[in-house]
């Protein structure tokens, strides 16, 4: 990864992404590891992100998760998505998507910010792409480099 290239412009224009103080530890540690800079593995998977959703477009995941409730909430849970005809995920599916679509993210922890930089373009792509799918960068991107460092391991 390297934080600049030939013919690229010059990265003057800076974001912040927050960070719990481990994960920030974390950060730093990986960069130190990897010979890089801050700044530059957090662009680079901002900006990794904003051109794969380009390329690919709208997608979507499966996710599997294991709710641990009392008996009968899960006995009402299973007869509301009855009632609707529905099967218990899709059910569950309906709930959340427009909580996930309203709204920004936010942290309401202690946060340590990581500033790094991005060219003007890169910038301007970037917030478009933040703007479009109502993220936060502040948030975003820490979720994307957490990401990559685990996907690297």
């Amino acid at each position: 990864m390297n934080s600049k290239k030939k013919g690229k412009a010059v990265r003057s224009r800076y974001m912040m992404a927050d960070f719990t103080p481990e994960e920030k530890q974390r950060v730093v540690q990986y960069c130190a590891d990897e010979a890089t800079t801050i700044s530059s593995f957090l662009a680079h998977v901002a900006m990794d992100e904003v051109n794969r959703a380009g390329q690919e477009g709208s997608t979507e995941e499966q996710l599997s998760i294991v709710l641990r409730i009392p008996v009968e909430q899960s006995a009402k849970l299973h007869m509301f998505a009855n009632r609707r005809g529905k099967a218990l995920d899709q059910y569950v599916r309906e709930l959340l998507m427009p909580t996930l679509k309203k709204g920004k993210t936010f942290f309401s922890e202690d946060t340590q910010g990581l500033r790094y930089y991005l060219s003007p373009q890169e910038h301007r792509r970037l917030k478009q792409f933040l703007k479009s799918k109502k993220l936060s960068a502040r948030t975003y991107v820490p979720y994307l480099a957490l990401k990559a460092m685990r996907d690297k391991k």
